[in-house]
């Protein structure tokens, strides 16, 4: 219980700075208010599938590998936006000092968030947030058999026509389609390269 409580504290803090981004970029409260609702929305799927969803026996079934994948989605565009607002924050601690310490005013303020900078960040961070969504449902099936025909001039007779074959980067955790992973459909797709 104190695990999640831990983590939904850290989730909460993390979508909460991110929001400062979304705020200084729009100045539409429905989508501040979307931005905070998605986030919980994609916390309580991911703490029900992981605590009272359906369990079949395996450590990641379907709803719960896609409640994973929006958390990490979710949690990636988080991160990166943080990386840039907290580099701005920096600059904008290190400019109030400045300012307080040799301005004429005795105040301490910081100075507004640059609307450039938030955008930027959000920008950045929408590339991996949305290719993992590709991911999540397109780009697990889509799979490339590539021919390659090789010639050399000191290859051996014994190698006439040898065939060399090579599966890399397979995630079979993450099929949820059998007749997508047939053989057929994955040559059926297949293209040649020369």
């Amino acid at each position: 219980m104190l695990r999640w409580i831990v983590f939904i504290a850290l989730y909460i803090m993390l979508g909460y700075y991110s929001l400062q981004a979304i705020k200084t970029a729009s100045r539409f409260p429905w989508v501040y208010y979307s931005f905070m609702a998605l986030g919980l929305l994609v916390l309580g799927n991911f703490i029900y599938q992981f605590t009272f969803g359906d369990n079949d026996g395996s450590v990641l079934n379907r709803p719960r590998s896609y409640a994973f994948g929006f958390l990490i989605a979710m949690l990636t565009f988080e991160i990166i936006t943080i990386i840039f607002l907290f580099s701005e924050d920096i600059f904008r601690l290190i400019s109030a000092g400045i300012q307080k310490v040799f301005g004429s005013s005795t105040e301490f303020s910081l100075p507004a968030r640059r609307r450039f900078l938030s955008m930027m960040a959000m920008g950045i961070a929408a590339i991996p947030f949305s290719a993992l969504l590709y991911g999540m449902y397109r780009g697990k099936y889509n799979f490339q058999v590539l021919t390659y025909d090789l010639e050399f001039e000191d290859l051996p007779d014994a190698f006439h026509n040898y065939q060399i074959t090579q599966i890399s980067d397979i995630h079979s955790g993450s099929f949820d389609n059998r007749k997508k992973i047939n053989m057929q459909s994955i040559l059926s797709t297949s293209r040649k390269v020369m």
